[in-house]
């Protein structure tokens, strides 16, 4: 199995540690008789590059690799990439792809489309009028069109499309965007999690705080949160603690994510890491 991501180019996903996830992954899977089958599973990982031609042309060599591919992360490629499967009669398992895609016979959609469950919040408390904003680099760049795209399709009028990125000039002019357009009610950002690390999402809500943004007018929306479970129960986040101006900001933060009713990420890590099944040396609350 391939696993496919910008892991070298990404500061945060590196964070991620792909290799030791995919070897746990396959030994569970290995020692598993419902799952293995009398197969052997094994995992490479395959560095995706963070610049969106580069993705795509990379994807070509991935044939030799692997029998399936885990990815890739940039929605830009998926069309490629679905194409490139579909072509070798290989599965594409992938939670940034649309699963709607035509033609991509191969394409395996692990988990409920972020956007449809973004669009089901949206219209539960009526918000129609959407702003997105997304970091500048290709991956989030890419995102940010197509979340646009997909909530224009399914009728919400998505007026700005913008990024921003660590500097607090790019930070106020995306957000007096937001403000000059009519009826905004919903900014979704598509960058890092401040929680994680994101610089760009720290920048921008530190500076919506300063534009008086944060009083209930406007609802922030962190979009990586949609697709993995971000711990939230009895959990502590340090960046918060520093930080009084963000704290305060992120009073008009709307984290959606999926539920690990069964323990957050750092429990089920600590405890493969007790189990002996990771490294003993993986902080769980560092990845």
């Amino acid at each position: 199995i391939g696993v496919l991501g910008p892991w070298s180019c990404d500061p945060v996903l590196a964070r991620a540690l792909p290799e030791v996830a995919s070897r746990l992954a396959v030994a569970r899977l290995n020692r598993d008789p419902a799952f293995n089958q009398g197969y052997w599973w094994d995992a490479v990982v395959l560095a995706e590059a963070c610049r969106t031609p580069q993705a795509v042309t990379g994807l070509l060599t991935a044939e030799r690799y692997a029998a399936a591919l885990v990815g890739p992360l940039n929605p830009a490629a998926c069309g490629s990439a679905g194409l490139l499967a579909a072509a070798w009669n290989k599965p594409l398992v992938s939670w940034t792809c649309p699963g709607e895609a035509e033609g991509l016979e191969t394409l395996v959609v692990p988990m409920p489309e972020p956007v449809g469950v973004l669009h089901d919040v949206l219209r539960f408390f009526r918000w129609a009028h959407v702003a997105v904003v997304a970091a500048p680099q290709d991956l989030w760049r890419e995102t940010g069109q197509g979340l646009a795209q997909s909530l224009r399709a399914r009728g919400l009028p998505v007026t700005v499309v913008t990024t921003s990125g660590t500097r607090e000039e790019e930070a106020q002019e995306a957000l007096r965007r937001v403000q000059r357009a009519d009826g905004v009610r919903v900014v979704v950002m598509c960058m890092h999690s401040v929680l994680l690390g994101g610089e760009e999402q720290r920048v921008l809500l530190e500076k919506a705080e300063d534009l008086g943004m944060t009083d209930g007018t406007y609802v922030f929306i962190p979009y990586d949160a949609l697709t993995f479970p971000l711990p939230y129960h009895r959990v502590s986040y340090p960046v918060l603690a520093d930080s009084p101006k963000l704290r305060l900001a992120y009073d008009a933060v709307l984290t959606i994510t999926i539920d690990s009713p069964e323990g957050t990420f750092q429990d089920l890590l600590q405890e493969a890491k007790e189990a002996y099944e990771i490294p003993a040396h993986v902080d769980p609350g560092q990845v």
